[in-house]
């Protein structure tokens, strides 16, 4: 049956398909070797190609030395259908993001464990080739560094060490006459010294990446908290003064660009030094801490707000003129008026006085924040708790 709704869209030809293959089609359509959506899972698969890679350069040497005569052709055919089983096996788990469910996504211990039963399935049928096979244990094990712990190299190096010692059985069950067994054992004893120390050694450099990628989140973490104190107020909050003027020069060029008017509210809470020399210096800490919040409250996202004095703030109202910016400041001072400031007493009320202007265009920034002074002035000499602006 033919779903009319189920559609495919390719180089302009668009088809009608039956659900599966419309799920297939799509699947085809949309299917990279290496996802584009996932970094992780992108690192990953790379890292298996450069194992699979690694798979192939052995390969070739195992083909010289069928050349050679030491390995008959069935052996390289049968290493050839391991190698190609393993990969596609793990290729298929990667990209189905199957691995995503396992402790380990990135299967290292997996992939070590089926690159050492290669080396030894290699080692029964290309037993003339040993000093070349045994040295792969080391390049297994290097596969794991920076990335497993001691135990783990160690459960690896037992693995080797293990089908090493099934190989020597084997060989001496079925082909006595190849191998010398005191020989082999002392080879076996002298390999399982080697694996061993490279597992120390190979634990404590992961070890070591492992501190130092903790030790650089941690710095990551520490600048970025450096970077927000150079910038904020340590008591409000707010926008220090100095990146206040850089972001108000920012919304300049903003302005000039675009034709946008920005506004300016100069915020002063009242009696302030009243404050602080009858209830203390923490008390009016506690005081500017509070009218922070409540003006973060009513500050749009396209706004901000830096102190710009001991008790004074400046508000950058985006995209706003004089009269909705006068709206906004009413509200201000209308939230700030109704707020509880308990330290204060139950009576005390916090009020500010406000003063508004509006940028003009071209004009210099100090000059249109004096006028916003300006304004406050009148606004503190005409009674305080009230908004006046400067046209």
């Amino acid at each position: 049956m033919v779903h009319k709704s189920l559609s495919l869209n390719i180089n302009g030809i668009k088809k009608k398909l039956s659900k599966p293959a419309f799920n297939l089609s799509v699947m085809a359509v949309n299917f990279s070797v290496i996802p584009r959506d996932d970094p992780q899972q992108a690192f990953r698969l790379r890292r298996f190609f450069v194992a699979f890679a690694i798979y192939i350069f052995n390969i070739s040497i195992s083909y010289f030395a069928y050349l050679a005569g030491i390995v008959d052709l069935r052996a390289l055919y049968g290493l050839g259908i391991i190698v190609l089983t393993i990969n596609v096996v793990l290729f298929i788990v990667f990209r189905s993001d199957l691995n995503l469910r396992m402790s380990d996504p990135s299967l290292t211990t997996i992939q070590m464990c089926a690159a050492i039963l290669v080396v030894m399935y290699a080692l029964y049928y290309g037993y003339k080739m040993q000093s070349i096979l045994l040295s792969m244990y080391i390049l297994i094990l290097l596969f794991g560094t920076f990335r497993l712990y001691t135990s783990q190299f160690l459960f690896i190096s037992g693995f080797a060490l293990l089908t090493y010692g099934i190989d020597i059985v084997l060989l001496k069950i079925f082909r006595p006459l190849d191998i010398d067994l005191k020989i082999e054992l002392f080879q076996w004893f002298g390999l399982a010294v080697i694996l061993i120390s490279v597992s120390f050694i190979g634990g404590k450099i992961s070890s070591l990446r492992r501190e130092l990628s903790v030790s650089r989140r941690k710095l990551q973490s520490s600048l970025s908290v450096i970077r927000e104190m150079a910038i904020h107020d340590d008591l409000t909050g707010f926008f220090n003064r100095t990146h206040l003027m850089d972001l108000i020069e920012t919304e300049i060029n903003r302005s000039i660009r675009t034709g946008d008017v920005f506004s300016l509210a100069m915020i002063d809470i009242d009696k302030f030094k009243n404050i602080n020399d009858t209830y203390g210096h923490q008390t009016g800490d506690y005081v500017l801490k509070t009218f922070a919040s409540v003006l973060r409250s009513v500050l749009r996202k396209t706004d901000f707000c830096g102190r710009y004095g001991g008790e004074e703030f400046l508000v950058v109202l985006t995209q706003t003129d004089l009269q909705a910016a006068q709206i906004f400041a009413e509200r201000i001072r209308d939230c700030v008026e109704k707020s509880l400031f308990p330290s204060l007493g139950p009576d005390s009320k916090v009020t500010v006085s406000i003063g508004l202007t509006a940028y003009k265009m071209q004009e210099n920034i100090e000059r249109t924040i004096a006028r916003a002074d300006e304004a406050l002035y009148r606004a503190k000499n005409g009674g305080r708790n009230r908004v006046e602006v400067s046209a």
